[in-house]
């Protein structure tokens, strides 16, 4: 399952996400804490939480830190489905 990041970090009025929006997006979807998050990404809580301050909202979100928990999240929700009974599949692009 691949993430069609042009529509999936948007705002419903269309706004595309700041980095760190797209980090708030995937801890509440994933249900994440900031431990949990920092394991996945390979870095250290204090990293997940400075980039959380209002103090640091103009830095961006290293995509190393955000894809990891991208997959991961996307991954928990493939098997929330599948379990489910759902299967999934890619989206084709028209041509």
């Amino acid at each position: 399952m691949t993430v069609d990041r042009s529509t999936f970090y948007r705002h419903p009025d269309g706004r595309p996400m700041t980095s760190q929006e797209q980090l708030v997006l995937l801890l509440g979807i994933g249900n994440l804490d900031y431990n949990q998050a920092a394991t996945i990404a390979g870095v250290s809580p204090t990293t997940i939480l400075t980039y959380r301050k209002p103090s640091t909202r103009s830095r961006q979100v290293s995509q190393a830190i955000l894809r990891p928990l991208e997959k991961a999240v996307f991954d928990k929700l493939s098997e929330i489905a599948h379990r489910a009974g759902y299967e999934l599949k890619a989206k084709r692009k028209a041509a």
